[in-house]
């Protein structure tokens, strides 16, 4: 020690039993608040159930297309979704997470992506990009019922490959789904572009079958299918495609579903982009290039549906679902706010309790001192 200089631990005056309550009143306190929340319905309530029923009617519509096509197998869609594609194909991309596919077997995903529009600022006739594979075939419906509901102008590229359990299906891709809906005006929007997909969207990873079986299903469509030379290109391509498709208006938005490396970079930088709605990113985002690092230097919000079980729990709905929920069901459909004037109150509660502790343990302190100095006089004789 310096100069010979001893430091000694002071203990404190407040006695145990009064820390302790002060503990317990600040516990109760914020119990208390996150109990007594304000919950009201969401201010996009009506087109959030007018998008779920949307997916609903799509499903009940496609559930036979696919049973002729390929048998639902009821163990891996228990909801007999149809959505809930196969182990492997030829036009299966890479592995997939069973769980994550069954979790979006839920029309309420479409509240979810009216919701994540809503605080990216989208607004009715708002042009908004969009980028979709076969991995989420659910997901894609619910964007595509909630750009519907919100009346919004989408640019939309879809990847005809897809992961494990999507719309891996010959005959029954993603591609071929979007057909199906728009043939029963289910659903209005028709993709400008098409691609491959797989590794750097050029169909890297899939045989000569896969890539003819999607050549098809984007000849059925009536979609343009490119083939870039290298994955810089694919993302040129993409951008550039957005732009001329949304003529004068700005972009309000860009839409992704699954991990499309054109759009979301390799792996060695796309999980610095966050689920949910994202304005910025970190700086390794943009190391290498990519459509999302694009347009979030533009200052446009990215919505990214990644993560699934991360998005299940911020917005209220189950992961997966044991059965096919209802409609209007899920926190999602809620705004739940604070209740100002209580959390005051808590906190004026407990600045008076401690105010009162401290009273109390300087009145005793001085007590305490007193006793000490009287003891110590000598008594007179």
């Amino acid at each position: 020690m310096n100069g010979g200089n001893k430091l000694y631990w002071r203990p404190s005056k407040v006695p145990g039993r009064l820390l302790f309550l002060l503990a317990a009143a600040a516990l109760a306190a914020l119990v208390t608040v996150e109990t007594f929340t304000s919950s009201e319905s969401s201010e996009y309530y009506e087109e959030m159930l007018s998008a779920s029923r949307v997916v609903q009617e799509a499903i009940d519509h496609l559930r036979p297309i696919r049973g002729r096509i390929e048998p639902i197998n009821p163990e891996v869609d228990p909801a007999r979704s149809g959505l809930i594609g196969v182990a492997t194909s030829p036009i299966t991309s890479n592995a997939g997470h069973l769980e994550a596919k069954q979790a979006t077997i839920n029309p309420n995903w479409a509240a979810v992506a009216v919701r994540m529009l809503g605080e990216a600022g989208v607004e009715p006739g708002d042009s908004v990009a969009v980028a979709v594979s076969g991995s989420f075939p659910a997901l894609n419906l619910a964007i595509y019922a909630a750009m519907q509901a919100l009346d919004v102008e989408p640019v939309i590229i879809v990847s005809g490959a897809a992961s494990q359990w999507g719309a891996n299906v010959p005959g029954f891709a993603w591609m071929d789904i979007a057909r199906h809906l728009r043939d029963a005006r289910i659903i209005s929007f028709k993709a400008v572009s098409a691609t491959l997909g797989g590794l750097e969207d050029r169909g890297v990873g899939l045989n000569d079958e896969g890539k003819r079986l999607i050549r098809q299903a984007a000849e059925r469509a009536g979609i343009e299918l490119t083939v870039p030379e290298s994955y810089e290109a694919s993302v040129a391509e993409r951008i550039r495609i957005y732009k001329d498709e949304s003529g004068e208006k700005p972009i309000a938005a860009l839409i992704n579903v699954g991990g499309g490396m054109a759009t979301t970079g390799p792996a060695s930088i796309d999980h610095f982009f966050d689920s949910g709605v994202s304005r910025s990113a970190p700086s390794g985002a943009f190391r290498i290039p990519s459509v999302m690092g694009h347009f979030l230097r533009q200052d446009v919000p990215v919505i990214h549906f990644s993560g699934i079980r991360n998005l299940a729990t911020r917005y209220g709905l189950p992961y997966p679902p044991r059965q096919m929920p209802g409609l209007g069901s899920g926190g999602v459909y809620r705004a739940e706010s604070y209740r100002r004037w209580l959390a005051g109150l808590m906190i004026v509660g407990l600045l008076a309790l401690t105010g009162v502790v401290m009273r109390s343990a300087n009145i005793a302190l001085a007590a305490e001192k007193r006793g000490q100095e009287g003891s110590s006089l000598k008594p007179k004789v």
